[in-house]
């Protein structure tokens, strides 16, 4: 069964560009002999760590995004453990049942999508007539039910008595003595 797998490594900056290019080069053809390959590899760079590794405070990260079988990851994890750039990784299933068909149909017409869009909002039809028939007196509306500073009264909180002399506690009585009745 072919899975969508994501595998995030952490290299050691001191290793190299060409160590890492290499590495990634025999992830690639692992992937292939388990009737796999590589999708999408994001290289985010150079990070600081938020803790030590390897006596390390700052790392390389690559995101790595395939498919293949389920007894890739077990090798593949095997291969990884025995290389010495890699201070750390981490392997997660992202589609349980992964068609590579389906997938390269669907990126097709996302390409193809893009390549349709007008790249200026000004030059599609739609959005012009929507931009032409725009009614900027929507404004002005919401601003006449606003109260002015005239209109807003003074409330009169002299019935509620909260000094410290007051006596809340007959109150409170008084109001579960009605309650119970």
């Amino acid at each position: 069964m072919v899975r969508r797998y994501e595998t995030i490594l952490l290299f050691d900056i001191d290793a190299g560009e060409e160590s890492r290019e290499a590495f990634i080069s025999r992830s690639k053809s692992l992937m292939e002999e388990y009737e796999g390959n590589l999708l999408e590899q994001d290289e985010w760079g150079v990070r600081k760590l938020a803790y030590e590794v390897r006596k390390k405070t700052r790392g390389y990260y690559v995101r790595l995004e395939y498919y293949a079988k389920t007894e890739l990851i077990a090798e593949y994890e095997r291969i990884i453990r025995l290389e010495d750039s890699v201070m750390k990784y981490i392997t997660v299933m992202i589609d349980e049942s992964f068609d590579p068909d389906a997938y390269a149909n669907a990126q097709a017409q996302m390409a193809q999508a893009t390549e349709e869009e007008p790249s200026d909002l000004s030059e599609s039809p739609d959005m012009q007539d929507s931009l032409d028939n725009d009614d900027s007196s929507d404004d002005d509306d919401i601003s006449s039910e606003m109260p002015e500073d005239s209109e807003i009264k003074d409330r009169d909180d002299s019935s509620m008595d909260i000094s410290p002399d007051s006596d809340l506690s007959d109150d409170i009585s008084s109001t579960e003595s009605r309650k119970e009745d």
